[in-house]
């Protein structure tokens, strides 16, 4: 009995934290930050107020919460499509061009950003320890040929970040994207037509799509 009941509480904390994500989630998309409360959300997660605070210190909090959840089916769907992959620079190649469309293209994200008030970085792509890994990976198999693999997944990063930030203003086309993607894998220490090649390359068939938002009320696009 004392090794169930705290699994029964952890899982009856977690329904709960889900709950107010997830209201928090459709609250935004219906009406936009500036019209909902913390009472709302509780409201619409079935909760008493005082619970929200058990959760999360502030709306903002639970705004990022929501962010960490669509983080995470990226990441998910990302890892599926790279999962039956074999050539390390293929990997490479196929996870940047999956990010930057993401960044492009996930309505859901964008849509969220748009219409939470949440003011910060917040960017749609692969964590660093992947990519470290990946580097890694890509050297171990001589398709990388790169000096200092930490350096390198500084730069790569760096230069990712770059690309989301200039996808999110608009200042950035679609073949830039694929550019960028070939200048990281020239950095890495592949041939120019090699690396051409492997961005012309069919992408795998994703899991799962960008995500849609559902549509905002005419109000909340004021916000």
């Amino acid at each position: 009995m004392n090794d169930v009941a705290p699994s029964r509480t952890s899982r009856k904390r977690e329904r709960t934290r889900f709950a107010l994500i997830n209201a928090a989630r459709s609250l935004v998309f219906e009406r936009g930050e500036q019209r909902i409360s913390i009472q709302d959300i509780t409201d619409r997660a079935d909760v008493g107020l005082g619970t929200f605070y058990n959760y999360f210190p502030t709306k903002t909090a639970v705004f990022e919460a929501v962010l960490a959840q669509m983080r995470s089916d990226f990441n998910v769907a990302l890892n599926q499509l790279r999962e039956p992959l074999k050539d390390p620079a293929f990997i490479v190649a196929v996870t940047l061009k999956y990010s930057f469309r993401q960044a492009l293209d996930n309505d859901e994200w964008n849509s969220f950003l748009a219409y939470s008030g949440l003011e910060g970085e917040y960017l749609l792509h692969q964590d660093e320890a992947q990519c470290l890994a990946d580097i890694k990976r890509g050297v171990s198999a001589g398709r990388f040929k790169v000096d200092d693999i930490h350096f390198a997944q500084s730069l790569v990063m760096g230069m990712v970040r770059h690309v989301h930030r200039e996808i999110r203003s608009g200042r950035l086309s679609r073949q830039a994207m694929d550019d960028t993607t070939c200048y990281i894998l020239r950095m890495l220490g592949l041939p120019h037509l090699v690396a051409r090649a492997l961005i012309q390359s069919p992408m795998p068939i994703a899991a799962t799509g960008s995500g849609n938002a559902p549509p905002l009320a005419h109000s909340a696009r004021q916000v």
